[in-house]
């Protein structure tokens, strides 16, 4: 505890003439009043429907306005214009008032009131040329009183104000009690606003006549919905904590209150306040206010019994421990507050014409309601949003953050308002909402600066006064930013060349909370599910999961390893038929719940990166707009919605890479925080990736055309299932991948370990070459170039030193991979794919002309984009290009069936078990209504894309749209022939052969039997949905639009190319600087994505979910290279 009679921290400097004041007080003071006459000229203007006329027709008609009889209901508005301008006349008084002499306040009286005056009339003159504003001697009358009853309060207590702003703006001593004073002003002022009182005896018997009272509860506002009142009682109860505080505070040492005096004190007070809120027009005034003011002054009773404890350092504590829950209630009662649950969702189209009828003019709306409704509608949305001001100021993050998270927050509200019935938005209330937040952060701030003192005693009444001590509020932890790197975590920087791996201690892994216990077993819980109800091979997918949770409980960092390893590799859709939410997404379940459970957050005196931040939340928001936009209009699941693209619900499938993303951002801080080097483990997880992915491919090339068969038009696809549907993924990943390699290369010292990763890297070249992707050479090249760069050199304090040695093993590796690149370069199909190249980028270039095209017209579309998922679907409705074919599942008396229409070939396929050189006999029902059609039904030995040997058979059906038994037998010849080691996978296909048009064939009940009876099919009868089966195409148009920037521009618009811009512009930048610095790592994550956005001029990329997340996982590490904190 500090010495109380010690020097203050901030001198006051007094006499009995000099009121105190400083330059930068009287600047503040300056800035609020001109701020503030700015605000009432534009108030008394809106909305600013501007009607010209002559200076003579205006003059002549403001000489001749009228004093009106503007009755009970115009009273409100007549005393509202007077109050308007009562801060006019305070401001501009204190504004000269700079001593107590007598002569200067009546100056400063005379100032304010000529000013006061002249703005008046000139406001309401101008108001002549802004109908439907309506000009009176009335409101010149009212705003003349409410100048003068402001400008007498300023010289009547002209120190008050102004040490209460010097408090605000410099000086924090004894804040909190200017504050609460301030307060019970205020809340008194509030209460009875907008003072239009009973003024004769009619206007009291309609009073008593009205809804607007009641002993207990006055009827009018509930309007049959009982929330809101609920609401306005609990924030009743809340508003009255304060004056409890203020009744203790003042009568401490004189006044024992028992809890009985203290509940019928605060009685009395709320009996006081109904009283006179019965007296007023508009005011509603009811019994149980009574009590609910009676519990708030109870309540901040029992505070300021425990004051010593309220300390602001364990509150933030508190909020920072309850931040989850606490965060999901406040967004739950957001959305209650803004009619998510009470009013019906519409589509898109009546949300747009909504749309079109929003006035985006600044305090617009309030001036087409009343006065009260007003400034309630303005407090609400002020103290609904201040509380983001609180949870920033909880976790020592500057106020612009609150103000940028509550804008974004509110700007989602208000935009929802469009899709509710009878809603609309008001673009007023996200400035509000920014300011709040703002305002109450940088308020929290100031009281935290507040210096401790013990309670004083006032020697104005010797009472005592609330001081620093009365409300204990520490400052910060950490007041310098010497003391924070101090005692911040080692950053997550290692010297070139340098991959240790730290582990984190056992006793860094802190011990769930009971909310962690819960979020822990709710995260396992579905991922349990998932498992159990997953179609293959599910208890060994089990067991997987648990040892892999156990060992996150004990290493949490092994999920960097884990994690890029699994993308590539974890991947069983051609097999489960499940590509919405799969294997893979039960892993990262899995690895966020354990580890943000497990691991300690990143300490909060961290320096946040606010530039990244903010990049991120504006990316962030572009998908959450994109993912809304994709689901309209709502629709309930059905049995197709998870298993189709042409489903709005492909919005999710999508989206949820850059979820998985974010929630990984928050999760790498953490590790980092704990010591963990991140980068370096999460290069090798993308070597393992590699690994995996390079066997991969050599075993598809080996058992389909052969190693160096490179005439054959065989594309590998290697583990990537995303790829029926064509894309790029498989060139993509070794373009990501190989740059981590190259820096392992140069890192490890084991001959072993560096033999090892030369033949990944003669395998990564081989994989991306048989390929066969002309954008997937030059990105690739070019990532090896960047990256070779990168590792020739080291770093020697902030310069690059090259190194020689370095230089000939970059040499060495490059000739190695020509060596490896040209002869297939030089291959037949190699040389046919460059020569078709000019005739290709036609093609590409008319696709993407007719993407563009296929869009809604409109400004919102162009701006928010079609929505994530939905080009599939468009380009089925509108394209003039070739179709594919469609497929879905269709259900008539609980029987459900699958349906495929006609196209280019989709096939329907699952893995079989076939011999060669047997006879299976295919059993199936079918219809349809079109004569002459004929289903097609294969064998072939096939991996993903391309097939080898097959053997088909055509089926007719008979078009009377009556159900057929349909038998056929098929000889598999050759297929599934070859040596053990070679032996092909083999699928059984489905699909729509006919050429005509509208042939719609249906299928149910298909099996294959062996010679023995057995049925090789699972789920034949599609009765759990398309389960087990998976479906591949030849034409990869209606799926892709081919070219990153402008798939970004059809699903989230300008604002998503924008957005996607600036965050990867930005890491691009920082991993340069780095990079150029002598950071290998930084070097390799910048190549790696140089790469990445190479193949995106001709590949989409970001519609494959799991790219995706490993493209933003890789861009938010270059954004974070070379940052003095890990805190994300």
């Amino acid at each position: 505890m500090p010495d109380l009679h010690s020097t203050p921290k901030y001198p006051q400097q007094k006499s009995n003439s000099d009121l105190p004041s400083t330059p930068s007080t009287r600047f503040h003071i300056l800035a609020f009043a001109v701020a503030y006459t700015l605000f009432v000229i534009y108030g008394s203007l809106v909305p600013l429907d501007f009607h010209p006329q002559t200076w003579d027709q205006a003059w002549e008609t403001f000489q001749h306005i009228r004093l009106l009889n503007v009755g009970t209901q115009g009273r409100a508005d007549w005393v509202a214009n007077g109050v308007l301008y009562i801060p006019v006349g305070f401001l501009i008084a204190t504004l000269f008032t700079r001593s107590k002499r007598h002569s200067t306040l009546v100056l400063a009286f005379i100032g304010s009131l000529l000013f006061s005056f002249t703005l008046a009339v000139t406001v309401e003159f101008s108001q002549l040329f802004f109908p439907p504003r309506t000009v009176s001697i009335n409101d010149v009358a009212a705003e003349f009183i409410g100048s003068t009853l402001g400008a007498f309060i300023a010289v009547r207590w002209p120190d008050q104000f102004r040490s209460f702003f010097s408090m605000l703006t410099g000086n924090p001593d004894r804040l909190v009690a200017r504050i609460l004073k301030t307060y019970a002003i205020g809340y008194v002022a509030f209460s009875l606003f907008p003072y239009d009182f009973l003024v004769s005896v009619p206007e009291l018997k309609w009073k008593l006549d009205s809804s607007s009272w009641g002993w207990l509860v006055a009827m009018e506002p509930v309007h049959g919905n009982i929330a809101l009142p609920l609401a306005k009682l609990f924030a009743e109860t809340l508003a009255v904590i304060p004056l409890g505080l203020i009744l203790c505070q003042l009568t401490a040492g004189r006044q024992s209150w028992s809890p009985t005096r203290l509940f019928i004190a605060g009685g009395v007070f709320g009996l006081i306040i109904e009283i006179a809120q019965f007296f007023i027009v508009s005011g509603i005034s009811q019994g149980l206010s009574v009590l609910t003011r009676a519990a708030g002054i109870y309540l901040g009773a029992l505070l300021w019994r425990h004051r010593t404890r309220l300390h602001l350092s364990r509150l933030a504590s508190e909020f920072r421990r309850f931040g989850l829950p606490v965060g999901i209630l406040y967004l739950i009662a957001l959305a209650a507050v803004n009619g998510w649950f009470e009013h019906r969702w519409i589509g898109s189209d009546s949300a747009m014409n909504a749309l079109n009828d929003i006035h985006f003019l600044p305090f617009y709306y309030h001036y087409y309601t009343t006065e009260q409704a007003a400034l309630l509608s303005l407090t609400s949305v002020c103290l609904v949003y201040g509380f983001i001001g609180v949870l920033v100021w909880a976790s020592w993050n500057p106020p612009a953050l609150a103000m940028l998270l509550a804008t974004l927050l509110a700007g989602f509200m208000e935009t929802s308002k469009l899709f509710l019935e009878n809603l609309h938005p008001d673009p007023t209330n996200i400035i509000l909402a920014g300011f709040s937040a703002w305002a109450t952060a940088k308020l929290a701030n100031r009281l935290t600066s507040a210096p401790l003192a013990s309670a004083e005693v006032s020697k104005r009444n010797d009472s005592p006064v609330v001081v620093a001590s009365d409300f204990p509020m520490p400052s910060r932890p950490y007041s310098s930013e010497a003391e924070v790197s101090a005692r911040a975590p080692a950053i997550d920087k290692q010297p070139s060349g340098t991959t240790t791996s730290t582990t984190v201690p056992l006793t860094m892994l802190k011990k769930p909370s009971w909310m962690g216990y819960a979020v822990l077993i709710a995260g396992l819980a579905c991922v349990g599910w998932g498992v159990a109800t997953f179609p293959n091979q599910s208890a060994l997918i089990g067991l997987f999961f648990v040892g892999y949770s156990v060992l996150l409980w004990n290493k949490p960092q092994s999920l960097l390893i884990v994690v890029p390893a699994a993308l590539a590799l974890f991947d069983f859709a051609p097999w489960s038929g499940r590509f919405y939410f799969d294997e893979f997404d039960f892993l990262l379940l899995t690895s966020i719940t354990i580890g943000y459970v497990r691991l300690p957050a990143a300490p909060r005196h961290a320096k946040r990166d606010l530039l990244f931040l903010s990049l991120a939340i504006l990316l962030g928001l572009s998908y959450v707009i994109g993912t809304v936009r994709g689901l309209l209009p709502w629709q309930i699941p059905e049995i197709n919605a998870f298993t189709n693209y042409y489903s709005p619900y492909n919005a999710l499938r999508i989206a949820k890479g850059a979820l998985w993303a974010f929630l990984l951002y928050g999760l790498f801080g953490r590790l980092a925080s704990n010591g963990q080097n991140i980068r370096s483990l999460f290069a090798q997880g993308m070597v393992v990736g590699l690994a995996g992915t390079i066997a991969m491919l050599i075993w598809e090339r080996f058992t389909f055309p052969g190693l160096f068969n490179f005439t054959d038009v065989y594309r590998v696809t290697g583990p990537f299932s995303q790829m029926h549907t064509g894309g790029a993924d498989i060139e993509t990943f070794l373009t990501l991948s190989t740059p981590f390699l190259v820096v392992q290369l140069f890192e490890k010292r084991s001959w072993i370990t560096r033999l090892a990763g030369i033949a990944l890297l003669v395998g990564a070249t081989y994989g991306v070459m048989v390929t066969f992707s002309r954008i997937g050479y030059a990105a690739y090249g070019i990532a090896m170039a960047l990256s070779l760069l990168a590792v020739m050199a080291t770093s020697g304090n902030q310069v690059r030193i090259w190194s020689f040695k370095r230089g000939v093993a970059a040499f060495a590796l490059t000739a190695l991979v020509l060596a490896v690149a040209v002869p297939i370069f030089k291959g037949p199909f190699t040389q046919a794919r460059m020569s078709q190249a000019e005739a290709d980028m036609g093609i590409r270039l008319a696709h993407w002309s007719s993407a563009l095209q296929m869009r809604d017209p409109g400004w919102s579309t162009a701006l928010l984009g079609m929505g994530i998922g939905r080009y599939p679907e468009t380009y089925s409705w509108r394209s003039k290009e070739s179709l594919a074919a469609t497929y879905r599942l269709g259900s008539e008396t609980g029987n459900i069936f699958l349906r495929l229409g006609m196209g280019s070939p989709l096939y329907i396929e699952q893995f079989v078990t076939i011999e060669p050189h047997r006879n299976y006999l295919l059993n199936l029902n079918a219809r349809s209504d079109q004569p002459n059609t004929q289903i097609t039904v294969s064998i072939c030995e096939k991996w993903l894309l391309t097939s080898a040997r097959c053997a088909f058979k055509l089926i007719d059906v008979t078009g009377n749209g009556q159900w057929q038994s349909l038998q056929a037998n098929l000889q598999s010849d050759e297929v599934g022939s070859g040596p053990w080691y070679a032996a092909r996978p083999v699928k059984l296909s489905i699909y729509n052969s006919n050429t005509q048009t509208n042939a719609v064939i249906d299928v149910d009940n298909v099996r294959l039997q062996a010679a023995n009876g057995d049925d090789l099919l699972t789920n034949g009868a599609f009765s759990l949905g398309l389960d087990r089966w998976f479906f591949t195409v030849d034409n990869d148009r209606p799926w892709h639009i081919w070219s990153l920037p402008i798939q970004v521009q059809f699903d989230q618009g300008w604002l998503g190319l924008v957005a996607l811009s600036l965050f990867v512009a930005f890491g691009l930048w920082r991993a340069g600087r780095d990079a150029w610095r002598g950071d290998a790592m930084a070097g390799v994550m910048l190549a790696s994505c140089i790469g990445f956005l190479v193949i995106g001029i001709f590949d989409s990329l970001v519609d494959s979910p799991r790219i995706l997340m490993l493209f933003l996982l890789l861009i938010g590490f270059c954004g974070r290279t070379g940052m003095k904190s890990p805190a994300l």
